[in-house]
């Protein structure tokens, strides 16, 4: 009996050992089998999306690559690395102290360009050649009119001739100089003719007694065509008119001076008589007359040598005036 209850107890053992050992293979296949199934696609699933999460990130820097333009501002690179005072100090003070200085060398040459067109152009304040009217504040003084066209100057104490006087519409011959000893005129005269461009150019200077009353000087300017045969000249017109100033002497004396202006005629008279009405040496002039080019310059002193004045003894050239002293 004994002995097959031994018997029986071992099978029941050995079948409970095998129930136990097959459900436990059982059930450690079915979740390796369960495991496997979602452990191997969800690892590949993250390691493709890991790639793909990863490229965009590579490609932001690329992104930001062209974004690293804005260090050209400065602003933003320079508030994410806080170093302003690098920025502000470096670059933007070296560019302005070399951009300063180059600023400055064209307004320094200026001034010296502009120095000597200052004697020649903004000396010029008057412009003889207006009709003057009852009141002329021209030349610093007050001009009231006068007869025949004269005027007096009270600022200077001389008279002279209005800019557009009656023996304009004359224009100038030489048979008026020959017949002025009726008018009581005594007077000496230059005519510097030369040819300027398509006109006949004649300056002429006088100095004398004018009517037993005044002594004075006169420098008048006139043209006339090419192809006119005669001797007679027209007043120049307000184009043709020069730049320049008088100056009239009396024994060496100054005894009126005229502004640098434009005329067409220039003159100055203040009473007196000469000592002899014969001889005009105690009278004398000194003017600057500028001319409008080079060619022109050139005719006119061509001319005052043909009358027998000596470079740098009668007059002298500076630039585009011609000093007389007559």
């Amino acid at each position: 009996m004994d002995l097959k209850k031994n018997k029986v107890n071992i099978i029941i053992i050995a079948a409970l050992v095998v129930v136990c050992t097959g459900s436990f293979l059982g059930v450690r296949a079915l979740s390796n089998k369960i495991d496997t199934g979602t452990t191997v696609p969800s690892v590949y699933e993250i390691s493709t999306t890991a790639p793909t999460t990863t490229a965009p990130t590579t490609t932001a820097p690329t992104t930001t690559a062209p974004t690293t333009t804005a260090p050209t501002t400065g602003a933003d690179l320079s508030a994410t690395l806080k170093i302003e005072s690098v920025i502000t100090t470096f670059p933007v003070s070296s560019a302005v102290t070399t951009t300063a200085p180059t600023t400055t060398k064209p307004t320094t040459t200026e001034p010296t360009t502009t120095e000597p067109t200052t004697e020649r152009t903004t000396a010029p304040v008057i412009d003889n050649n207006k009709t003057t009217t009852k009141k002329n504040t021209n030349n610093g003084g007050i001009f009231d009119e006068g007869l025949a066209g004269y005027q007096y100057n009270t600022n200077g104490n001389y008279y002279y001739t209005s800019s557009d006087p009656w023996q304009r519409a004359l224009g100038y011959h030489e048979i008026f100089d020959v017949g002025a000893g009726l008018v009581s005129i005594y007077m000496d005269t230059m005519r510097c003719k030369f040819d300027y461009k398509d006109q006949n150019w004649m300056i002429q200077f006088w100095k004398g007694q004018y009517g037993l009353v005044f002594v004075g000087h006169e420098i008048g300017v006139y043209t006339k065509p090419k192809s006119r045969p005669n001797d007679h000249y027209d007043a120049a017109s307000n184009e043709d008119a020069l730049y320049m100033e008088l100056t009239g002497y009396r024994d060496g004396k100054e005894i009126y001076h005229r502004d640098y202006g434009k005329y067409w005629w220039c003159t100055g008279f203040v009473p007196g008589t000469l000592d002899n009405l014969m001889d005009r040496s105690e009278l004398s002039l000194k003017c600057r007359i500028t001319m409008k080019d080079y060619d022109m310059l050139l005719g006119f002193c061509d001319a005052l040598k043909s009358n027998g004045m000596v470079l740098g003894e009668d007059y002298a050239t500076d630039g585009l005036d011609v000093l007389v002293t007559w």
